[in-house]
């Protein structure tokens, strides 16, 4: 058996900073890697690490990703050596990037988006193994998209080869979305003031009509496709493809969002997810929701999760 820690961190953009710079755009100058790293600062070096929104990392010969790289190296991290990966549709230029430590891991196969064999399917599909040994492990990074449930819920469903228990398989990234249950969901959804349009339209489940009045429902069905619905009668998740979220395995449901001045409620949004024997595999109490170096100044508007599997 061995050890392996994986990690995922939305680090906004990159680190993009710079005149110019916005949220919503991405457009801005150089990095600020030291975000990076920052989201890293307990020391807590992963074998396996995905860094969502590489903002332009693969652009000019990769150098926003080997420049993170870089920073972690020196900042007393392993010599890491980074993936780029692809958003859905094609929906610009801040993907993650997937940094294995070459120590720890062993890359069989990468199916990135540049290669003439492409496939939508395979999309940011990792397979490794571990070192000395021949029994694979899939990886993949995602990103959910932002506006559209319905778009969250087509590309979750492109995941049912990857839940087959015949070989372990982690799907890490920041999912927009939560699956249903007291723990998961937005207990103030409906509450007045504490969302615009804008942010419902992103969080609710699109019916039309009267619906758009209110009351809303929150719109989990992409993580319940992958993890199964909350049944209130028997107090357990059914149905779903068999993966297991990180955040249910550890009984532990801190938001990964910051705070909102608005009072809308943070959720754990960011998540790693196992099929079963890598569920089977988890280390009990290895989960961690990680905060920040400086609460006051965040290096993201995200926090970093993390968890460990003995397999």
């Amino acid at each position: 058996m061995t050890r392996l820690r994986i990690s995922y961190v939305n680090v906004e953009h990159g680190g993009r900073v710079d005149a110019g710079y916005s949220a919503y755009s991405g457009d801005g100058g150089l990095y600020d890697f030291g975000r990076v790293t920052g989201m890293l600062h307990d020391g807590d070096w992963l074998d396996v690490l995905v860094v969502g929104e590489g903002d332009r990392y693969e652009l000019n010969g990769m150098e926003g990703a080997y420049g993170a790289a870089a920073a972690m190296r020196e900042a007393g991290g392993p010599a890491y050596v980074p993936h780029p990966c692809s958003l859905p549709r094609e929906g610009g230029m801040f993907a993650p990037v997937i940094y294995v430590d070459p120590q720890k891991v062993v890359v069989r196969r990468f199916y990135g988006h540049r290669l003439p064999d492409f496939a939508a399917r395979n999309r940011n599909l990792m397979v490794f193994t571990l070192p000395g040994r021949n029994d694979p492990i899939r990886l993949v990074a995602w990103h959910g998209d932002i506006y559209s449930g319905d778009e969250r819920l087509a590309d979750a469903r492109r995941f049912d080869r990857w839940s087959a228990p015949q070989i372990p398989c982690a799907l890490l990234g920041d999912w927009n979305s939560v699956p249903s249950g007291p723990d998961f969901e937005p207990r103030n959804l409906n509450t007045p003031g504490t969302h615009s349009p804008q942010q419902l339209n992103r969080r609710v489940q699109w019916a039309g009509g009267p619906s758009l009045a209110g009351p809303h429902v929150y719109d989990s069905r992409a993580l319940d496709a992958l993890c199964g619905w909350w049944n209130p009668s028997t107090q357990r998740r059914e149905g779903g493809l068999g993966f297991s979220h990180s955040a249910d395995l550890a009984g532990d449901y801190t938001p990964t969002q910051i705070e909102q001045a608005s009072g809308r409620q943070s959720l754990a949004i960011d998540a790693i997810l196992l099929n079963a024997p890598l569920a089977a595999a988890y280390v009990e109490g290895s989960y961690r929701v990680h905060e920040f170096r400086d609460p006051a100044r965040p290096d993201s508007d995200h926090k970093r999760v993390s968890l460990t599997v003995d397999i």
